[in-house]
């Protein structure tokens, strides 16, 4: 796989209706909507007991330790909607009934959505419906599959970190700040969240707006960090000295990226020049490999942060959130 392969997969899981599948939509897939909703159901109870089985055999592991945007066994399914949809979806090409309903005239692929301004949606594109098969993972009691026709979907596609940011405070209940400490980083996690109880972690929940970003020459990530360069905005300092006790030591053992506080006007010169270096290498498949492993660090890194618990004291923590309420009216 090269580096376009992999922009080119982060752009495809973006929902979109497409003419060319009107008609068979209207003539193949409505018409029998039931009978494929009836398909995807038994693949979704085949999907749960797989993960109910690896439950039951899991040590217990407190969910408040996982990283923003992973979740853990005890709560399943909430949390695992990307998990539950790409389970599915890796069932469905040897499902013969699957494949003789939608016949080779119907499109079918992975997306991911900004879901009526306040969820992360990972479903799937089948014609032009819109078929979540993992809907009961942030309210468990909902039904587990929802549908409908593009058109009848309020939906963006994740294409702007100021929008990502806006429904990532809503859907995980956090406040995000720049991230000006690890500025490698930044491309792909330009955020610390900061959850009610006062744990800060970096934002890196999902990698499709920075492969996007790859392709478009850090376009989105240039806008930020000048927004973020005229606004003066940073990080709180209680939360800001947690991180700098812990990590400034810089050593690989005890966290993976280097603790390099840099304002955001030099983040063009000290950083996005990397990544335009790999976005151009003629080598696409070393490049790929690149970008995979810069997607592991950065991975790893947000694990390692949840597992520091890094908070203030309670006396720093309650100013701070009497200053938010103030700012924000709450």
């Amino acid at each position: 796989m090269t580096l376009r392969d992999l922009i080119a997969e982060a752009r495809g899981l973006d929902l979109r209706a497409s003419p060319e599948q009107e008609a068979t939509t209207r003539g193949r897939l409505l018409p029998r909507i039931d009978e494929l909703l009836a398909l995807l159901a038994v693949h979704r109870a085949a999907v749960d007991d797989e993960f109910f089985k690896k439950r039951a055999a899991q040590a217990p592991v407190a969910t408040d330790a996982a990283p923003l945007g992973e979740a853990r066994l005890a709560s399943y399914p909430v949390g695992f909607c990307s998990e539950i949809r790409d389970a599915v979806w890796r069932r469905l090409p040897a499902d013969p009934a699957f494949r003789a309903l939608c016949g080779p005239e119907v499109a079918a692929r992975r997306v991911f959505v900004l879901l009526r301004g306040r969820y992360f949606q990972n479903a799937l594109q089948i014609g032009n419906l819109y078929v979540d098969v993992a809907n009961d993972t942030v309210f468990p009691d909902k039904p587990k599959l929802e549908w409908a026709r593009i058109e009848e979907v309020e939906f963006e596609n994740a294409d702007d970190w100021t929008r990502v940011a806006a429904v990532g405070r809503r859907y995980y209940g956090v406040e995000l700040y720049p991230n000006l400490l690890f500025p490698l980083a930044f491309p792909v996690a330009p955020f610390f969240a900061v959850r009610s109880n006062g744990r800060v972690d970096l934002f890196h929940a999902q990698s499709v707006v920075f492969l996007k970003d790859l392709g478009d020459g850090l376009r989105r990530a240039r806008a930020l960090a000048r927004s973020f360069a005229a606004s003066g905005a940073g990080l709180p300092e209680p939360f800001g000295r947690k991180i700098r006790e812990a990590c400034a030591g810089n050593l690989r053992e005890a966290f993976p990226l280097e603790f390099a506080p840099t304002p955001a006007a030099e983040l063009e010169a000290r950083v996005f020049g990397e990544f335009d270096a790999l976005a151009a290498s003629t080598d696409g498949e070393a490049a790929a490999r690149t970008a995979d492993a810069y997607l592991r660090l950065v991975s790893q890194a947000a694990r390692r942060l949840a597992a520091l618990d890094l908070r203030p004291e309670p006396a720093e923590l309650e100013t701070w959130r009497e200053g938010l309420a103030r700012t924000t009216g709450t």
